[in-house]
């Protein structure tokens, strides 16, 4: 009798396997695979133009901050199957473009907008409503983005509390940095 784990090993090599075979298939070079390519790239070039250089580790930091939660919160939802991807720029079970280049981008850039924390916690309430409420379903219709149990809703207040936690994160390492200059 073979062992769970066994098991679970050849489950994972066939699933690796078929998921393979259907990117290359039926993802890459389609529709939505453009999209996504087009946007990934394309935010990156912006978001590199109009980065304040002279902030650029403060504000990376925080969008690696971001990308981490981004990417760990992803991953939990894909392994508990509320939702997967079954277009993506490639052949992975995640969709790293958004969690490790889209999303980071325009946290930071609303990081590096918005100074005063009240601007900022606005600013972040916008960007979470057209997160969970815009670009989610977008990429539902886009066939980018298959939700199994979890609605749109559920996405809008983690949205925020990234955007604040991470900021209160970045600001205390700058308050300590500068203590420990002296």
């Amino acid at each position: 009798m073979q062992s769970a784990r066994s098991e679970v090993v050849e489950l994972l090599q066939q699933y690796r396997e078929l998921r393979t075979e259907y990117w290359l298939h039926e993802n890459l070079f389609t529709i939505s695979w453009w999209i996504l390519f087009v946007t990934t790239v394309g935010i990156f070039i912006v978001w590199f133009i109009i980065l304040d250089k002279k902030r650029i580790f403060e504000i990376v930091t925080y969008g690696f901050f971001v990308t981490a939660v981004g990417v760990i919160g992803d991953a939990i939802g894909v392994s508990l199957m509320l939702w997967h991807y079954p277009n993506t720029l490639l052949p992975v079970s995640q969709i790293a473009e958004v969690h490790t280049i889209q999303m980071p981008i325009i946290y930071m850039l609303v990081y590096q907008y918005f100074h005063s924390w009240k601007s900022f916690i606005i600013a972040s309430a916008i960007n979470a409503f057209v997160f969970a409420f815009m670009l989610e379903p977008l990429l539902v219709w886009l066939q980018i983005y298959e939700l199994h149990g979890w609605k749109h809703i559920y996405s809008f207040f983690p949205y925020i509390l990234i955007a604040v936690v991470f900021k209160l994160v970045v600001n205390k390492f700058k308050k300590l940095d500068r203590y420990y200059e002296s």
